[in-house]
């Protein structure tokens, strides 16, 4: 029956069929295997996309060979029971039997046997000795477990590459730190520590932007209008410019008459000048003009001429080209000490607080924002 072409044909198919159930089982087994490992790795931000695919090879080669020699490849007996299956009531199997008994009842069921084999119409052939011999609901299990592995493969790998964000549930890619930056084009500069690496979730030290002669703060480049800032609560790295717009003073000084003095509050009444006179002085060329006393009326020296001395306090010295003067807007705390005469020491105060760490005061914050908005 060995040497029978009939035979041939059925091994034939039912090796066919052993083969294909052995490599869906072993694509089954290395799916399941990558699914693992690349769960693993996108859970864990582990980069092993190439080992995950090399191992799930692996596994998928030697379970198929292995199911195949051990459970899958047919022998000659269960050959003839399948093909006993085709309604031929045991023929084939007795016939495998006694295939080297050579008596005369052995030879005739040998010929029956064959003749009942060959009288066989294709579609039992095809029904009893299929290509694809798994179960349908072992099948569809199979493919789930091949498409699972294969997408979580897929899903790993561009994970692994930056393209998806990795769950990271040990925290292996944490930051450890924020960075924090406070930049400054043109126009002024920042007060505090500008570059800062602070603890996720936490608070900055503050910063103050201050604008230059002639600028003006406008804004933080995140929109904060405020020229103090402390950011709260920090996760991400930050960067933020402070911007600040020059001022637009044109060519001539309004409050400025021509010919006026350059001097400014450096005349001591106390100094007789040439001609200058205690008490009312005579009007005459040449005279100093003088001190002015509140309402820059007359005073002590007072007089009249060109070149008149700049009038103190609120009103100007009499005379052709008198002295310039500014105004009570510019007087901060008693109404006659300027935010000129005090700001180093409360730039000092700022500047100690803002290095400790701690919050400006709110009238600390409001003297300097006065001082800029006075320029």
């Amino acid at each position: 029956m060995k040497n029978n072409q009939l035979f041939k044909v059925y091994k034939k198919r039912m090796t066919l069929s052993a083969v294909v159930s052995s490599i869906c089982l072993g694509l089954a087994a290395g799916g399941l295997t990558a699914f693992i490992l690349a769960l693993v790795a996108f859970l864990f931000s582990i980069d092993m996309l190439w080992v995950t695919i090399g191992v799930a090879i692996g596994v998928a080669v030697v379970v198929a060979v292995l199911l195949y020699l051990f459970k899958f490849r047919p022998t000659d007996r269960e050959i003839m029971r399948r093909i006993d299956r085709m309604g031929l009531e045991e023929r084939a199997v007795t016939m495998y039997e006694y295939m080297d008994e050579t008596s005369v009842i052995a030879k005739l069921q040998r010929e029956d046997a064959v003749k009942r084999i060959e009288s066989v119409d294709n579609e039992k052939i095809k029904k009893s000795f299929p290509a694809f011999n798994l179960k349908k609901g072992t099948a569809i299990v199979l493919s789930v477990v091949l498409v699972l592995g294969l997408g979580m493969t897929v899903v790993s790998g561009l994970s692994q590459a930056g393209l998806l964000p990795s769950p990271d549930i040990d925290g292996s890619n944490k930051k450890l730190f924020v960075s924090v930056s406070y930049q400054v084009e043109e126009g002024g500069e920042i007060l505090g520590e500008t570059d800062q690496l602070i603890d996720p979730g936490a608070d900055t030290t503050p910063v103050v932007a201050v604008a230059e002669d002639g600028w003006v703060f406008v804004r933080w480049s995140d929109g904060n209008r405020m020229p103090d800032r402390s950011d709260v609560g920090v996760n991400e790295d930050l960067v933020v410019t402070a911007i600040f717009e020059e001022l637009d003073t044109g060519e001539d000084d309004p409050d400025i008459d021509e010919g006026a003095s350059d001097s400014e509050g450096d005349y001591d009444p106390n100094i007789p000048e040439s001609n200058e006179s205690e008490g009312a002085g005579n009007q005459g060329e040449g005279g100093d003009g003088g001190e002015g006393n509140g309402d820059g009326s007359t005073g002590e020296g007072s007089g009249s001429g060109q070149g008149g001395q700049e009038g103190q306090g609120n009103g100007n010295g009499q005379g052709d080209g008198a002295g310039g003067s500014w105004s009570s807007n510019n007087w901060v705390i008693d109404g006659e000490t300027d935010y000129r005469d005090v700001f180093e020491m409360y730039y000092d105060m700022a500047m100690e607080i803002i290095n400790s760490g701690e919050e400006l005061p709110p009238e600390l914050k409001a003297f300097i924002e006065g001082y800029f908005g006075s320029l």
